[in-house]
């Protein structure tokens, strides 16, 4: 009886350790097969693959993704620019034996070259590694650039790419941004629409200085914008997606009372951010009815978002406006942001050398 307790207990933990070294053997193999995969340039043959890999998303849906995958970071020529004149997205996939693993994509910040987004990142299930992988690559090649902020936006129900990475890449959570889903039948037709008109580049010192006095003050040095990331960009037909920006005018002081904008990527959802003067009360239902306006002239399908920024002080006027007319928040994205920093050198009265000579020989100091 005890030897067949023995045996049923030998058998038991014999087969729980040939559990733990086939999960061992598994680990090390993923681990050495990322270690001798690589990572390159998104090539338009990588389509079938990454189809692949979003199949759950249904035909219609992965092919409207990798059409926009292809048409923003399959430009070769762009690569090779330099970091100054970047401005479109660029794409890097890893591959392992010809299987490929993840995906990631970024995107410059016009303007201002050494502000980098990270737009996209999957990769295969199980492989958090690649994930993490594909991060540390973006931030040693960008960064050797000269990148010196990464900023990325996960939305808050993606725990796994939220922990990949604050506690894998070193990324600090900094805010967050929230979409709004605009009722349209709720917009109100026929509104007076005060002074709004088209932005002009002679604009973006005013509209830079508008949206830097909104920003709360903890959230300003990851945050606060140039008046060149203003400027029109003229390689606009060649950007990403579309943007159209407009100001409302303060003629009695003569600036800007509001700055807000319209974007979409895919022609259907439309995005408008606004920004306004503290202090003054603005008339969102005026700029709803404008910028629907001026949608209805391009598309006859569309849905329109509004985006509130909680590090921003005119938030609270908007949220507050938002939620009168019952519009509903569909989606909550926390930004992370990881920064460079440049060592700043310190003048000094004297300057000195210091020089090391053999163990048994004396340190000598020059001062000049």
């Amino acid at each position: 009886m005890y030897l067949m307790m023995f045996f049923i207990k030998s058998t038991f933990l014999q087969k729980n350790f040939i559990k733990f070294f086939e999960q061992v053997e598994s680990a090390l193999k993923k681990g050495y097969n990322l270690f001798m995969a690589k990572i390159r340039k998104l090539l338009p043959f990588d389509t079938k693959k990454i189809k692949n890999m979003i199949s759950f998303l249904g035909n219609d849906e992965a092919e409207k993704f990798m059409r926009r995958v292809l048409d923003t970071s399959c430009d070769l020529f762009h690569y090779w620019l330099p970091l100054e004149m970047k401005f479109k997205t660029e794409s890097y996939v890893l591959v392992e034996n010809g299987e490929l693993l993840g995906m990631i994509s970024v995107k410059p910040t016009y303007g201002n070259p050494y502000k980098l987004n990270i737009t996209r990142l999957m990769f295969k299930k199980d492989y958090l590694a690649a994930g993490k992988q594909l991060v540390e690559f973006i931030l040693a090649r960008y960064g050797a650039k000269g990148v010196q902020t990464f900023i990325v936006s996960i939305d808050d129900s993606h725990d796994e790419l939220l922990n990949l990475f604050n506690n894998g890449c070193g990324f600090r959570n900094c805010s967050c941004e929230q979409l709004w889903r605009v009722n349209i039948q709720d917009i109100q037709d026929n509104i007076s629409q005060p002074n709004f008109r088209l932005f002009k580049n002679t604009d973006a010192q005013a509209a830079a200085m508008l949206y830097n006095d909104t920003v709360i003050t903890h959230f300003k040095p990851s945050m606060l914008k140039t008046k060149n990331e203003y400027f029109d960009t003229p390689f606009k037909g060649l950007k990403d997606g579309l943007k159209w920006n407009y100001v409302q005018e303060d003629r009695n002081l003569h600036t800007l009372a509001a700055y807000f904008s319209i974007q979409s990527l895919d022609f259907t959802n439309y995005i408008i951010d606004i920004t306004s003067s503290i202090g003054i009360s603005l008339d969102y239902d005026s700029i709803l009815n404008f910028a629907q306006n001026e949608i209805k002239k391009r598309v006859k399908n569309y849905t329109i978002f509004v985006k509130t920024k909680q590090y921003t002080e005119d938030t609270k006027m908007l949220e507050e406006y938002l939620n009168n007319k019952q519009f509903s928040c569909v989606q909550t994205q926390n930004i992370l942001v990881k920064d460079f920093y440049k060592l700043i050198k310190q003048p000094s009265e004297s300057n000195e050398i210091v020089l090391f000579a053999e163990t048994t020989k004396p340190v000598f100091k020059i001062k000049y």
